[in-house]
């Protein structure tokens, strides 16, 4: 496996649905040299509606499901760095948590699951207004869990749980890029420009 230049770096891309987060995420690996990685994992995400849908409803057993996903993406990203591999993963501890508190899920674990997980040196949060969103979303063949963040009422919500927990040291430095008028190449490029400005002030 390749590894990166310098120091490995850990950046986690987070945000709602159809703000381009698994495109950015892939073509910031790409252009890092870095080990890309997805939560739930590509393999798992074969049987993640049937397992969901095994929970009937229950929130709370659907949060610890992609809890123990991010579990191990923490772990595996651990590892990854030791060796001296940077890595770009796509959905993290964020996601996870604000997804299950809009859905419903009375859990209030933050704090305790948190401490437990590798912190992201950077975590990149791409935006999008409501309107770009739904005309990225609707053309394709979006699932429920798509089709249930396009309200107004839906994307004020999440957006408001993302920035409760945007302080919290699991994420790292905070890097906000709205990708409304901006392409792959451009979110990659600036993420990699961000991240190198930020290392050499610190040297």
């Amino acid at each position: 496996m390749k590894k990166s230049p310098g120091k490995p770096v850990f950046i986690v891309f987070e945000g709602l649905d159809g703000t381009g987060k698994t495109s950015c995420a892939k073509r910031t690996a790409e252009l890092l040299g870095a080990h890309y990685m997805t939560t739930p994992t590509v393999a798992l995400r074969k049987y993640r509606d049937e397992i969901i849908s095994s929970f009937n409803g229950n929130q709370e057993a659907a949060q610890m499901f992609y809890l123990a996903t991010v579990l191990a993406a923490s772990r595996e990203a651990k590892s990854l760095l030791e060796k001296g591999q940077s890595v770009v993963l796509d959905r993290y501890f964020l996601s996870t948590q604000v997804y299950a508190e809009f859905r419903g899920s009375i859990l209030d674990i933050d704090e305790s699951i948190a401490k437990i997980l590798l912190p992201a040196d950077w975590t990149v949060f791409l935006e999008a207004p409501l309107n770009v969103r739904r005309g990225r979303i609707l053309p394709r063949l979006c699932s429920a869990s798509d089709d249930e963040t396009l309200s107004t009422h839906a994307n004020a919500a999440l957006l408001a749980g993302y920035a409760r927990r945007m302080h919290l040291p699991v994420a790292g430095t905070w890097m906000r890029i709205d990708t409304s008028d901006s392409g792959i190449q451009v979110v990659a490029q600036k993420v990699i420009h961000q991240i190198t400005h930020d290392k050499e002030a610190c040297v």
